[in-house]
């Protein structure tokens, strides 16, 4: 009989070796006591990448640049008590975003609960409904211990199912916390595989009806078709595409219609529109699409629509490239006249837009995304905070398609971006930018800490204006009195951000150029280059830009 540590230690070693055999590969962990018999089990490992935070919140959102940037779902540990509940941001963005993640909170054990014991409040279903599973197994059990692999196998495939997500597991361990560890194979395969979505033929038939020979338009967003499918398809069309830069598919597609809709020019109405994954964050396209009239569908793998507007006629729940595969030889095309408008206009605002190559411009926004976007290197991943920057990446970046473009549009929060990029980084190995306004830069500045240790190429770009860019885009900035406007949403901080990167170690400076933007971007990181902009300049420069062609 193993003595009660044993026992414990034995558990997690037993559940790390099939999460290992089922594909996880790395963890991100939040130091504390109670998860130690996790955290040793993880560290023993050697096929876990383990990464330490500090704080809870950095850990969790480091997992969720991992599973974001590689579709594999990575564990994030920590202890009990509020420690659990600093996981509650980043769980929320993996539901929302069908981010896989593992989430493992500790616990006190039964006889601890409810009776004032430090470090304990109830992580029962701590996250509700927003995890595609919760399970409490208990303090480790030697009779249970022919369940430890299926709980493993369980855990993670839900994870990265059908509806990928969040799973949460909450382990209770009683002290002592360490042990030794004994793992047992019994032999039996029980990684769990998925297959494609694959459409029917009463699917394919109406898809060939209702898409043939009309006037459209193909939306692709993040998780949606591959870029050589949806070219595939629009070609077979004649429509044009508009594609966002996290779908990989701006290559040959209108990279400017924000701009080109706003001018809700008729001839531009399409009469079907088919939105593959998750929507652009052109609010000016949506009210275009809307008041358009068209027939919409939306092509999605996982169960969850994207239809804020309650316009969507078709829910299409396929692998979007089965879809096409299975229609593409019997569609038949608009009038190539329909996809040639768009290019032209799209052309025009191609033109117009070069004025922001311009190496001595000013530092703007929409300036500094495009020269951040050209800056990096072939291949990298481009991280894009929420508010104003991936606004300013969609709209006037130009072609993001050299770069991996990743960015929280699920809840669309500004919490934990850095520790997102450095999740991503961790995942790929690959140089790794990262756009990000200065309010959710000191929101996340915690997550530098150890930044400099890392040995990860991240080059953080934080546009600094300081306060809330993007509240002057919206009616509150005229509706307001100026006072109670900048009370309440320019916030401005007054933080020295070129003195808190310094303050982690991490190579920092403001920059007063392009030229000097262009220079930092090319570095290899970490670094951190704070360009200073103004919030009035900004709005009069994305004006200018609309009405430019």
């Amino acid at each position: 009989m193993r003595k009660p540590e044993d026992v414990q230690a034995s558990f997690c070693a037993t559940l790390v070796d099939e999460w290992v055999r089922s594909g996880l590969r790395a963890a991100m962990i939040a130091p504390g006591s109670r998860s130690t018999p996790m955290a040793v089990a993880l560290t023993a490992n050697p096929a876990v990448t383990v990464s330490v935070f500090l704080d809870e919140r950095s850990a969790a959102f480091a997992a969720l640049g991992w599973g974001m940037s590689t579709g594999e779902p990575a564990l994030a540990l920590c202890t009990s008590g509020t420690a659990a509940t600093h996981f509650h941001a980043a769980v929320t963005e993996a539901d929302s975003s069908s981010v896989p993640l593992l989430v493992v909170t500790t616990d006190r054990p039964p006889e601890l609960r409810d009776v004032g014991a430090a470090q304990t409040i109830d992580q029962t279903n701590l996250f509700g409904a927003k995890v595609r599973w919760f399970h409490e197994p208990g303090v480790a059990d030697e009779a249970a211990s022919r369940s430890w692999r299926s709980l493993a196998v369980r855990s993670l495939a839900l994870s990265v199912g059908p509806w990928p997500g969040p799973v949460h597991l909450n382990l209770s361990f009683r002290e002592p916390l360490l042990g030794v560890a004994t793992v047992e194979h019994d032999g039996v395969d029980r990684h769990a595989r998925h297959g494609r979505l694959v459409p029917d033929e009463s699917l394919v038939g109406d898809v060939v009806e209702r898409w043939s020979g009309r006037r459209g338009v193909l939306v692709a967003g993040r998780g949606g078709a591959s870029p050589d499918a949806l070219r595939r398809l629009a070609d077979a069309l004649e429509w044009p595409v508009l594609a966002e830069p996290r779908s990989g598919a701006q290559a040959r597609s209108i990279l400017h219609y924000d701009s080109i809709v706003r001018g809700a020019d008729p001839s531009l109405n399409p009469e079907v529109v088919v939105r593959f994954g998750e929507a652009p964050s052109s609010k000016v396209l949506g009210r275009f699409l809307l008041e358009s009239g068209a027939e919409q569908w939306h092509v999605s793998s996982v169960g969850r629509p994207y239809d804020p507007d309650h316009r969507v006629a078709r829910f299409v729940r396929s692998d979007a490239d089965a879809l096409i595969e299975s229609v593409i030889q019997r569609l038949r095309p608009a009038v190539t006249s329909w996809s040639q408008e768009w290019i032209r206009r799209d052309d025009a605002a191609r033109a117009a837009f070069t004025v922001l190559d311009d190496p001595n411009g000013s530092l703007t926004g929409p300036r500094v995304a495009r020269h951040v976007v050209s800056g990096l290197p072939a291949g990298s991943n481009l991280v894009v905070s929420s508010s104003m920057p991936i606004r300013d990446v969609e709209w006037f970046a130009g072609d993001c398609s050299h770069l991996r473009v990743l960015a929280s549009r699920g809840a669309n929060g500004i919490d934990g971006v850095i520790a997102t990029a450095i999740g991503a980084a961790v995942a790929t190995g690959r140089p790794t930018g990262l756009l990000i306004g200065d309010v959710a830069f000191v929101h996340d500045a915690s997550s530098l800490a150890g930044l400099s240790r890392r040995e990860l190429d991240l080059r953080i770009v934080v546009t600094d204006n300081d306060g809330g860019g993007i509240f002057h885009h919206l009616p509150q900035r005229t509706n307001l009195d100026p006072d109670l406007f900048e009370t309440l949403f320019g916030t401005p901080h007054g933080t020295d951000l070129e003195l808190v990167g310094r303050a982690f170690g991490v190579d920092t400076e403001t920059i007063a150029s392009i030229v000097e933007l262009r220079e930092r971007v090319g570095r290899r990181g970490p670094t951190i280059t704070v360009a200073p902009t103004d919030r009035e300049r900004d709005v009069a420069e994305h004006q200018r830009l609309h009405a430019s062609f």
